[in-house]
């Protein structure tokens, strides 16, 4: 019968940890603030929302070597004694610096040991594709893994493998699972780029910059310069009247794309081609990193989750970014519990952005 351990009881700085464990942390670039510029395009109460997300203040990034480091599931980092968690390294969305899930987990099992060193560039959310592009892959190319015998990443998905062969990391890859306790002799621990969902202008350009090095291939949409992104075969956030706006989008010329036939590399040509894009909010949208300066942007919204990630995408890239909201009494919100929910497309509405 396994035995498992008591969990973590606080959560630290990984620089605090760092210096009680005799290990070493090393900044790079100074912190920060990023601004995005509002879309022109936007109805009065969408401007009012996002403008209360236009900025935020992004910490100075670093690497640190932690002797005897754990790694926890999907890269949250521990204490060498799995006292305490690295809070700044191990996402939690939506929650405050001292709160995680592991401070209540009942199921931690003895740690693994991992001889060598170790890098952790696995981040809690990356098995999802827009939270890879845009947090672990940047993480991932802004490290530095010289000497480095393994790396820890998330590689379930296609698009993480297709990357991680290209990077051609000379060390051993090893997958990170939920439950997967791992203890290192010697971890490397590079920051996270930025809080989830707050893109940088260096996170743009390091993903833009590695895109552009791989081997070109032929869009996916057969070059199409209007494409509508559809969730029609997902499971969550769908278009609920998606015939109506099908109609509405294919008698402008628009071809519809799913995403999820596409290998990565496709997915990149289609995004690159595309000079008008309609799309339901959701993680292709990432995608937008990878569009020209100019490219219009529809994006359709349920009212209870609006989530601002990828317009602030749009707005590093300088797109012509223009949200879709139909209009309704309730206030719009970003309320987590709500990101499943379908999606009732304003035809109309988009009719006029692409006007």
């Amino acid at each position: 019968m396994a035995t498992f351990l008591p969990p973590p009881i606080l959560c630290e700085r990984l620089e605090t940890i760092v210096g009680r464990a005799g290990g070493s942390l090393a900044f790079r670039d100074a912190a920060e603030r990023v601004a995005y510029a509002l879309p022109a395009q936007a109805v009065a109460e969408v401007r009012e929302f996002l403008s209360a997300r236009a900025g935020v203040k992004i910490e100075a990034t670093f690497q640190a070597v932690l002797p005897g480091g754990r790694v926890f599931g999907s890269g949250n980092v521990l204490a060498p004694d799995g006292r305490s968690i690295a809070r700044d390294v191990s996402e939690d969305f939506g929650k405050a610096f001292d709160e995680h899930w592991l401070l209540t987990y009942p199921r931690i099992r003895q740690p693994e040991a991992v001889a060598g060193t170790t890098a952790v560039v696995a981040t809690t959310q990356g098995v999802g594709y827009g939270h890879w592009l845009l947090e672990e892959l940047p993480r991932l190319l802004a490290a530095d893994l010289s000497g480095c015998d393994a790396l820890l990443a998330n590689v379930r998905e296609n698009f993480a493998v297709e990357a991680l062969r290209h990077f051609r990391f000379g060390g051993k890859v090893l997958p990170v699972r939920r439950d997967h306790h791992l203890q290192c002799e010697r971890l490397i621990v590079p920051s996270l780029p930025g809080p989830a969902g707050w893109p940088t202008p260096e996170v743009v350009r390091r993903v833009t910059a590695f895109a552009e090095t791989l081997p070109k291939e032929k869009s996916g949409a057969g070059g199409a310069e209007r494409i509508y992104v559809s969730r029609e075969r997902a499971k969550r956030r769908r278009v609920e009247n998606e015939e109506a706006l099908w109609a509405q989008v294919e008698a402008r010329g628009f071809q519809k794309v799913f995403l999820e036939e596409l290998t990565w590399a496709e997915q990149i040509a289609v995004f690159r081609g595309a000079r008008e894009i309609v799309a339901p909010h959701g993680a292709g949208l990432a995608n937008l990193v990878f569009c020209e300066e100019g490219t219009r942007v529809v994006e359709l919204f349920n009212r209870a989750y609006v989530n601002p990630c990828f317009w602030r995408v749009a707005a590093l890239k300088r797109l012509d970014y223009r949200p879709v909201v139909t209009a309704g009494e309730t206030a719009l919100a970003q309320d987590l519990s709500a990101n499943k929910c379908d999606i009732e497309a304003d035809v109309a509405q988009v009719g006029r952005a692409l006007a």
